[in-house]
């Protein structure tokens, strides 16, 4: 019978993109594609190394690769977490070589809004929860409480321990592993060791750490909306609008400095030379034109609120897309578990445990 391979490397992700492939996830769109470039053989073996990814994505390459009407073997070879080992449940026969890890857990997810959001998100992740649950039992013939607790504990398993349990039906011998990692597209093929290899990845997570901390980092500056709906900017000499006082500097929101007189929302003028709070005039008590503007103003406000809430939850978008692109970074950067190049007596200790046992990347 001749063999096609379908190679399953990378995160699963639901983006589409053909340049997907490039920054280290794999979709639907490319096993479809290596399905069809292998349609002559009769066998496919599909190689795993996956932190897993997506859950809907993960489901959809394992329902294709049943139904291509070919015979499928899974191979999983280095780490086959989350959502991949789903994926890995499409074979008949399912395999893992000796070095890799099997993990399971519960699916998670980041979201942002109000208890009805959030409430509506936890029922829909109880649910995809069940779903797998019940797709393990099937596969495994386990028990359904056995099942559960591991996902709750989030298990690491060995492929003997895979085996046991009857999510991998056979074990591959494999030469030892040498503890070293590759860099990919380095100038002369380096290797990496431990450290240089934390360093690495501590890197890119303090980049995407800053870049979280930009995003809110204006919610700490103390604003005050006038009358007009000029926004006045006072950085963080406040913490709170109550402590604006006279000698304090301001900036206008969208640039430049107030200057001038400035009624204020509760009738009441502001004096500003160059940007520096000169005089706070207080407002009559019978100035009933300043209430009725207050008034319209509460009423802008509130719309303001409305739209800033808008905002917030398009950050919190922008966060979840920085966390794709920044395991993507790290799988582009960084081929692991590739052994390298080594002088004789110079390669770790075989009994060195492995760097990943402690990476535990969850399901997106």
């Amino acid at each position: 019978m001749t063999e096609g391979h379908i190679f399953i490397q990378g995160i699963i992700s639901p983006w589409q993109d053909k340049s997907a492939e490039e920054y280290g996830e794999v979709n639907i769109k490319q096993v479809t594609q290596q399905i069809q470039d292998n349609k002559d053989a009769g066998k496919l073996i599909v190689h795993i190394h996956s932190p897993g990814g997506d859950v809907d994505e993960g489901f959809g390459i394992h329902d294709i690769l049943v139904a291509s009407g070919k015979e499928i073997e899974t191979r999983i070879e280095g780490l086959c977490a989350s959502i991949a080992t789903v994926i890995a449940m499409a074979g008949s026969v399912r395999s893992i070589t000796e070095n890799s890890e099997f993990m399971i857990h519960t699916p998670w997810t980041m979201v942002g809004g109000d208890a009805d959001e959030l409430q509506k998100n936890a029922d829909q992740l109880q649910t995809i929860e069940d779903k797998i649950i019940d797709f393990y039992v099937t596969k495994t013939g386990a028990k359904r409480e056995s099942i559960e607790s591991m996902m709750k504990e989030e298990t690491w398993l060995t492929s003997a321990q895979a085996k046991e349990l009857g999510f991998v039906t056979e074990i591959i011998a494999t030469m030892k592993a040498v503890a070293l990692f590759k860099i990919k597209n380095s100038p002369n093929n380096n290797v990496m060791n431990q450290k240089e290899l934390e360093t690495t990845i501590d890197n890119k997570l303090n980049t995407f750490l800053n870049k979280f901390k930009d995003i809110f980092k204006v919610k700490n500056a103390v604003t005050i909306t006038t009358a007009d709906g000029t926004v006045l900017d006072f950085g963080s000499q406040a913490e709170t609008a109550e402590d604006v006082k006279v000698g304090m500097t301001a900036t206008i929101e969208g640039g430049g400095e107030p200057d001038g007189e400035y009624v204020m929302k509760d009738g009441g003028t502001w004096v500003f030379v160059a940007g520096e709070l000169t005089e706070m005039k207080e407002a009559e008590e019978d100035d009933v034109a300043a209430l009725k503007q207050k008034i319209t103003d509460l009423e802008a406000e509130l719309s303001a609120a409305k739209a800033e809430n808008q905002t917030m939850k398009d950050s919190v978008e922008e966060i979840q897309k920085e966390v794709v692109s920044m395991k993507a970074q790290i799988k582009s950067d960084i081929t692991s578990f590739a052994p390298g190049s080594v002088e004789p007596g110079k390669q770790n200790g075989a009994g060195e445990e492995n760097r990943f046992a402690n990476l535990k990347i969850k399901t997106a």
